[in-house]
């Protein structure tokens, strides 16, 4: 008989763990597919049996907020916060999102220092924070909280993203160009990076030249709180050709790694990357005579000038007028730089062409 306890006991022990091995497999395929609607599933299981289960409710909460559901999210995450007797760092902190992303950054920033306090310690906490005071003007703790992060292992893509947008923010256009170049020059598959810089050049360029002398038209300025988006006009000719890219305020913070994108995607960007050419544009005119008239009037200034066609997706066809032909942007700004007296007067951009 007291074998036949002791192989019972073994039999329900060995049922036990085979049953968290499970639910720990399913944890990690729902996560790792993004399957959040199946993930939500699966905990609300778990309160449903047991409503007191915290970390069930903390593990839900978590699962909504990556699905974007946050009012649910917020619901479980303020039961737990409210009602279990020693809410974890991770708590506070999934609190903390919830608050950021519905645009309370003062309130997100008491419930990251919480969570901090509280022991955790993580990369994503001081990313976060981060985000949170740049959001609220608080640029040098921004930049440190950054660094935080990138001491903690956050990838260093996205850091100094981060950092670049702060000074932005600040107006430090040079300062941004001098962090986004490099990233841009080494992977220019990079969205939010690619964005980045072209609003650092495009306010560089304005700040010099004057409201009313660049071709480029940006129609609304970097707003801490809004939606920002880089929009050219007409005169500029944007064909496919040209990387002009809208996106959003919030996925400025958010740049992806390179360690996020997909093999056959990154050799697709590189072969991409490799066939770009770089020119100094000194006008667009949708017909060949205006476009030579302006050339022979530009001889003067001793430039190799070009006249390019281009077709745009409505099938009219402008013709630039180009000078040099350079394998990267930073060689394109040196010609520009050397040649300051004569570009000066005349309205210029560096244009990116495949």
């Amino acid at each position: 008989m007291k074998y036949l306890i002791i192989v019972l006991a073994l039999l329900v022990t060995g049922c036990t763990t085979t049953n968290k091995v499970s639910e720990q497999q399913a944890i990690n395929q729902f996560t790792v597919s993004q399957n959040y609607p199946g993930l939500i599933e699966f905990y609300k299981k778990k309160v449903i049996n047991d409503q007191n289960d915290w970390q069930a409710q903390q593990d839900l909460a978590q699962a909504y907020l990556s699905y974007g559901d946050l009012e649910s999210a917020d619901f479980y995450i303020q039961r737990v916060l409210s009602l279990s007797t020693k809410p974890s760092a991770t708590a506070y902190f999934i609190k903390g999102q919830v608050l950021a992303r519905n645009l309370d950054f003062n309130s997100a920033l008491g419930k990251y220092q919480q969570a901090i306090n509280k022991g955790l310690d993580s990369a994503e906490v001081y990313m976060q924070q981060g985000i949170a005071l740049a959001q609220t003007k608080q640029y040098p703790k921004a930049i440190d909280s950054f660094n935080e992060a990138r001491l903690r292992g956050y990838d260093d893509v996205s850091v100094k993203n981060n950092i670049a947008m702060v000074h932005i923010y600040q107006r430090d256009y040079q300062s941004a160009i001098d962090i986004l170049l490099p990233l841009y020059e080494k992977d220019s598959s990079n969205e939010t990076v690619n964005a980045n810089l072209e609003i650092s050049m495009l306010k560089q360029k304005k700040e010099k030249q004057g409201e009313n002398s660049s071709l480029l038209t940006d129609t609304g300025s970097i707003d801490e709180n809004a939606d920002s988006s880089v929009v050219p006009s007409k005169s500029d000719v944007v064909s496919d050709d040209v990387e002009v890219t809208s996106i959003s305020a919030e996925e400025f913070f958010t740049a992806q790694s390179v360690e996020q994108k997909s093999q056959t995607e990154s050799v697709k960007k590189s072969a991409a990357k490799s066939k770009r050419t770089y020119h100094i544009q000194l006008g667009a005119y949708d017909t060949m005579a205006e476009a030579l008239e302006k050339r022979n009037g530009l001889l003067s200034t001793q430039l190799p000038i070009t006249i390019r066609p281009v077709e745009l997706q409505n099938s009219e066809t402008w013709y630039r007028l180009l000078s040099g032909n350079f394998a990267s942007y930073r060689q394109a700004m040196s010609f520009a730089k050397q040649h300051q007296e004569i570009l000066n007067p005349h309205e210029y951009f560096i244009q990116v062409t495949r």
